[in-house]
């Protein structure tokens, strides 16, 4: 375990002395607080510096700024490597932090702009935040085990990460991320992430160290994946906004899963971001790259907002379908609450046909996921936290021991995809049986739960399993225990899993976790999912 200590102990140091707080300022915020106002009273950023983190500044606002000549690349780097400082000294967001060298290269950026009035790229001067898993020249990546640091510093940046390079982007930190990188939240030898909006929750996973990251104001932007809810647990758990894409359609780099031979489920990369506008500029810069041209199993695919979409309702109408639970396990109060009052919020508005969506078969899908996901029964998880003698932690012990999860035969394997394409084509017939654009439905069982207590994947896992796009949004709602109490009289369960998602809901745990909800189409319907969001979103803040 000496390496994984030496990792965090290099890691720590790498904040500078003059960022780093004074232990008293950090016991003032015990655990269960709301931390985010922490860069302001900390002292250690200027009221510019703030003004250029604050959290209604979104990429596209910052890139505005730059572009105008209002900020430099150089100021804006900072700025926001300073509250990744911060951030991570609470929330421990961070593997790896390297302001310096982002430095530089922001300097190189505002030079080339000074002297020749051109911008690299769309993203000129942009930080983006890279989740530890992703390839970056000179750095070490790990899929959460302390052993993957016994491997060289990447050469190159992964295809992804030079397509946001190459457009101008500056990369000045990793991402926490969970051991295997298969929790949906986010833990490892790197240690334990926390939630801004409230320290005794999770950021989600696996992607928490970048949504923790966001939600607090030390990136604009930051990059994910998503194999099981990677990318919309976090988003949801720390109210900012995510697209999950169909797979294929954006470069994840040839060999990139983390377990060999476990494709049966792809993951796929998005963004973690301030704004649904953020979404489209990610993916107008990676898909507008035609990365299908350098990566071969991609599908050439323009990303195109449709201006006049023909929607399925009456006259043209957007026509939502709602699932008020997945009929596995029934959402907790807040999140009935938020999805309460968007549907009924929805139903004023003359734009949109509202109907209920029948949920199809949601345990059997979750449940073939998770077997899909460790073909080999976990083994080579253990195998990799052994390289130095790390413990398999909890939830990774309970991912890789679920029931269904054993050491398939090939002959077994087959099986199975055969199975998932049969229950894939069943699905979708059900979909369009439906007659709906997209299902608006929760993004968890519950809001951010508290750490170390997620088990329930179902609301995101069962759209890997057919490969709907999905999106996470913040609906401007928050946990309140004085509104969201607990169910009022005794109610059949509809699982197990039911019955422990009700029993362990306590109100005064969640108080001010954002609320989040969740929107789905079809495979490939990527963009109808975002001009469907763009369409419902008029609506926010409530009146």
């Amino acid at each position: 375990m000496q390496s994984a200590l030496d990792a965090v102990a290099e890691r720590d140091a790498r904040i500078p002395e003059a960022l780093r707080l004074p232990p008293a300022f950090i016991q003032r915020y015990p655990y269960g607080a709301d931390v985010r106002s922490t860069a302001a009273e900390s002292g250690l950023m200027s009221p510019e510096e703030l003004d250029i983190t604050d959290l209604a500044q979104d990429a596209i606002s910052i890139l505005a700024r730059i572009k105008s000549k209002e900020l430099t690349a150089v100021q804006v780097v900072s700025a926001f490597g300073k509250r990744a400082a911060i951030a991570h000294q609470f929330l421990c967001c961070l593997s790896d932090f390297f302001l310096e060298d982002a430095l530089v290269r922001a300097q190189e950026l505002d030079d080339f702009y000074a002297r020749t009035g051109n911008l690299i790229g769309p993203l000129h001067g942009l930080p983006i935040g890279i989740k530890d898993h992703m390839a970056l020249a000179g750095r070490k990546s790990t899929a959460g085990f302390s052993g993957d640091l016994l491997q060289p510093p990447a050469t190159k940046h992964g295809f992804l990460p030079q397509i946001l390079y190459d457009a101008g982007a500056v990369f000045y930190c990793k991402t926490n991320l969970p051991q295997s990188i298969m929790h949906l939240e986010t833990y490892s030898f790197w240690g334990q992430a926390r939630n801004p909006h409230n320290t005794n929750l999770t950021p989600g996973g696996s992607s928490g160290g970048c949504s923790a990251l966001v939600a607090f104001g030390g990136a604009p932007l930051s990059v994910g994946s998503d194999i099981g809810g990677s990318l919309r647990s976090p988003a949801a758990a720390c109210g900012v906004w995510t697209l999950k894409p169909t797979t294929l359609r954006v470069p994840r780099g040839i060999g990139s899963t983390t377990l060999p031979g476990a494709d049966s489920i792809l993951s796929t990369f998005g963004p973690l971001c301030r704004s649904l506008r953020d979404i489209d500029l990610w993916f107008s810069v990676v898909i507008g790259s035609k990365p299908w041209l350098h990566e071969y199993n991609l599908v050439p695919l323009p990303w195109e907002i449709p201006t006049t979409p023909r929607w399925s309702g009456l006259s043209g109408r957007l026509r939502i379908g709602v699932m008020w639970h997945d009929g596995v396990v029934m959402p907790q109060p807040p999140i009935r609450r938020a999805l309460k009052t968007l549907v009924d919020a929805l139903k004023t508005y003359p734009a949109f046909d509202i109907v209920d969506y029948r949920p199809f078969k949601h345990l059997e899908a979750g449940e073939l996921a998770h077997e899909l996901y460790f073909v080999d029964g976990g083994r080579r998880v253990r195998e990799r936290a052994a390289v130095t003698g790390e413990p398999v932690l909890p939830l990774t012990e309970w991912v890789i021991t679920r029931p269904t999860v054993k050491d398939h035969t090939i002959h077994e394997l087959w099986e199975l995809n055969v199975r998932r394409e049969t229950l894939r084509a069943e699905y979708l017939q059900h979909y369009n049986a439906q007659n709906v654009d997209v299902v608006l439905c929760p993004a968890g069982a519950g809001p951010a739960p508290a750490l170390g207590t997620c088990k329930y994947w179902g609301y995101t896992n069962v759209w890997n399993f057919v490969d709907y796009p999905a999106a996470v949004f913040p609906v401007g709602l928050y946990a309140d225990p004085v509104i969201d109490v607990g169910e009022s009289a005794p109610r059949a369960y509809m699982s197990e899993a039911d019955m422990a998602n009700a029993s362990s809901y306590k109100p005064e745990i969640f108080t001010g976790a954002p609320l989040c909800l969740q929107l789905v189409s079809r495979r490939f319907q990527d963009e109808m999912v975002f001009k469907a969001l763009q369409e419902i979103s008029k609506l926010f803040p409530y009146s």
